[in-house]
């Protein structure tokens, strides 16, 4: 027996989104939140609501990536600008999976870390956040360990973070042929 939904209230469902962000230091790894519950320790990916009235197109990508470039501001003191945000492209089968969310990754980079001084300030590894609603941050280098870490609080965000491995790695089918395609042109060519 499927459950009543009010038209409005689906309406409502369609128009918003979910940003996840994967930000990625090349030193330290993967970024993850931190909260504190009595439960015990629960890791996530900043991600943000934003209203958008249909999925896909210029304005909806780019409407994410200043949801993400709010996100990382208000979580993390951060800023990173709009244009740093790189749509992660998901096979269909995962894509259709993740429903209503878009992940965007980010590069870190030292320069990226907040100068020591400045209010609420948390640090791992030589790179400083100033936190906001969360209880501090770490890094995983390995894309496995991160991913178990989130496994905890999302499924759906431990999925997506493993699935950019396939999306990536040189021995995934469609990746590697894209790099090993990108490798040739570049010897022809030239490119640099």
């Amino acid at each position: 027996m499927a459950l009543y939904v009010d038209p409005a209230v689906k309406a409502q469902q369609a128009t918003r989104h979910d940003v996840c962000v994967i930000g990625r230091h090349e030193k330290h790894g993967y970024l993850l939140l931190l909260n504190c519950r009595p439960e015990g320790k629960e890791f996530r990916l900043p991600s943000r609501k934003f209203e958008h009235p249909q999925i896909g197109g210029d304005d909806y990508y780019k409407e994410a990536r200043v949801a993400a470039s709010r996100e990382m501001r208000k979580r993390t003191g951060l800023s990173v600008a709009p244009g740093r945000f790189n749509r992660i492209y998901f096979p269909a089968q995962v894509q259709k999976r993740l429903g209503n969310r878009v992940f965007l990754e980010v590069s870190l980079y030292d320069y990226d870390s907040l100068s020591l001084g400045e209010t609420a300030m948390t640090g791992e590894q030589d790179f400083w956040l100033q936190i906001e609603e969360i209880d501090g941050f770490t890094f995983h280098r390995d894309l496995r360990h991160a991913a178990t870490a989130l496994r905890g609080t999302s499924r759906t965000m431990a999925h997506a973070l493993l699935a950019t491995e396939a999306v990536y790695r040189e021995t995934c089918c469609f990746g590697g042929i894209f790099m090993k395609m990108a490798e040739k042109v570049w010897g022809i060519c030239g490119w640099p």
